[in-house]
């Protein structure tokens, strides 16, 4: 809570004052001195009032902006009121205290705001130090909690440190130097009365850290109801793109959306329903650029009626669906044929696709799915048809025709590794007899630079024609060569020809199917 400029020269010559005596008691207590301490502690009194009637007027607005809207001010009701309750009991535990020393001073009878004994030196360190009911750690903790949570509900930095430092508990920097803590520091040889006015300059950081909470209490309420320097209307399409035959659907809103009071909106000339809490529909009949304009009307805290304009435009096309094979445009029979499809405007959860004839179509993900079409379906048909769900409504977007044809016939090749440790393909002419032999066996796969797909290599047969011209065949019995084979590989010498022939392969499709030969010369 901000102080006027006279009640900061005030409070700066309190505290001047305040740390004047405290040096002068270390020389001579004089009359005159505990009397300053008798008019800075009427001062302070004076502040506490003054605070007080502040936080009163805080309570009264908030309590007033509960009864008028309970469900708006709920929140900032029940956290004033449990700042209240903290504020309320530290408060009063402060003034005990206060009553607690003047007792001790003056007896049973003693009045806090008139001491008589008011330079008595044990008073304050027997009520806040005495090892048995001693009050000081008491205090101590409690000014610790408080601080802690009141500091929790303050925005502004620079006011959390302002309550930090007067709410604080840590000795000074010269009580530190005498080894002293805060109680020590505050109370040890006190006189009364200056014990009793440090304890009021307490409430009175008490109170003044309870008008900080209230403030942005009472500013959380304003920021809820129409207690701001600007307003704007706002519509919010749930899509500015419409396909033709579907609705336009949008939410027309004055930011901030109060849901306690329903704003008067007009479009067109025409008042949308309360029912409808602001949501605005209407056919998308015409293909382009469309648009609407109206008024949204709230009544203010002064029962005025506050009006913002507004005009909003959107897009109405056609239907349309993005369909893209990522090999071809065909589909292969027997394998995974992965496709693209996407609808503009629409999310990808929100699209659907089927296969309606030709196979099957299965969602991947990211707007990936795999089309697998029917080995018996070769040479017919493989149509997909997509939907999407626009604005709450499904609807069929397109279709798309593809054609189904048979996997291409793969090649058989001999992969090797090179000098530089590189993977080489074989296919025909010359090859070292060490790389054959190292390779093992041959495989086989379609790599047209388009498709990718190995095939298992079941069986095959090499046949050596030595310079006689007589022929040796040799059979494998997997993708290997067998050890037959390898022997007749290793008696070969340089320049004879060999043929891999009899190549047996099973692909994805599940169909075996015999593969062109190779021709091999020995290098």
């Amino acid at each position: 809570m901000a102080l006027t400029k006279g009640q900061q020269t005030r409070q700066k010559m309190i505290n001047l004052m305040y740390l004047v005596f405290i040096a002068m008691l270390a020389l001579n207590i004089s009359t005159e001195v505990l009397d300053g301490f008798v008019l800075m502690n009427d001062n302070l009194q004076e502040s506490i009032k003054v605070a007080e009637e502040r936080n009163r007027k805080i309570y009264s607005e908030i309590d007033a902006a509960y009864a008028a809207n309970s469900e708006k001010a709920e929140k900032s009701f029940i956290t004033a009121q449990g700042v209240k309750l903290q504020t309320d009991s530290l408060f009063d535990f402060v003034q005990s205290l206060k009553l607690q020393i003047a007792k001790e001073s003056d007896g049973a009878d003693a009045d806090v705001n008139n001491l008589e004994s008011k330079d008595n030196l044990d008073a304050a360190s027997e009520v806040m130090l005495s090892p048995i009911g001693g009050k000081g750690n008491e205090l101590k903790r409690r000014l610790d909690q408080y601080r802690e949570s009141v500091v929790g509900l303050i925005n502004d930095e620079e006011k959390k440190e302002v309550v930090r430092r007067t709410l604080s508990t840590e000795p000074s920097e010269r009580a530190k130097k005498d080894r002293k803590n805060w109680l020590q520091a505050s109370f040890e040889k006190m006189p009364s009365i200056a014990a009793v006015t440090l304890l009021s300059e307490l409430q009175v950081n008490i109170r003044q850290a309870e008008g900080e909470v209230l403030n942005v209490v009472s500013q959380n309420i304003d920021l809820e109801d129409i207690r701001v320097n600007e307003l704007s209307a706002f519509v919010i399409p749930q899509s500015n793109m419409v396909m033709r035959g579907t609705t336009y659907k949008a939410n027309i809103i004055l930011a901030a959306v109060d849901t306690t009071q329903r704003p008067k909106i007009v479009i067109d000339g025409k008042e949308l329903p309360t029912a409808n809490n602001g949501l605005y529909e209407r056919p998308a009949g015409v293909i382009g650029a469309n648009s609407f304009s109206g008024f949204i009307e709230l009544i203010d805290r002064m029962g005025r009626p506050l009006r913002r304009e507004f005009t909003q435009k959107y897009t109405v096309m056609e239907p349309m669906a993005t369909i893209a094979p990522l090999l071809m445009d065909v589909l292969y029979a027997g394998i995974d044929n992965p496709i693209s499809i996407s609808v503009p405007g629409v999310a990808t959860n929100d699209v659907t696709a089927r296969a309606m004839e030709g196979g099957t179509l299965v969602q991947g993900s990211n707007g990936q799915w795999i089309a697998k079409p029917s080995a018996s379906n070769i040479g017919k048909k493989f149509i997909i048809a997509v939907s999407a769900n626009v604005n709450g409504a499904t609807q069929q977007i397109a279709s798309k025709e593809f054609r189904i044809r048979a996997l291409p016939e793969p090649l058989p090749y001999i992969e090797y590794k090179d000098h530089n440790g590189n993977t080489r393909i074989f296919r025909k002419g010359s090859l070292a007899r060490a790389v054959i032999l190292s390779a093992t066996g041959i495989k086989a796969s379609i790599d047209d630079g388009i498709l990718n797909i190995p095939f298992n290599v079941l069986s095959f047969r090499t046949m050596a024609i030595d310079a006689m011209g007589n022929v040796s065949p040799e059979m494998s019995n997997g993708a290997n060569f067998s050890s037959r084979q390898m022997e007749q590989i290793r008696r070969m010498n340089r320049g004879t020809q060999f043929f891999i022939t009899s190549i047996k392969v099973k692909g994805p499709d599940g169909i075996d199917r015999e593969v062109y030969p190779m021709e091999v010369r020995i290098n």
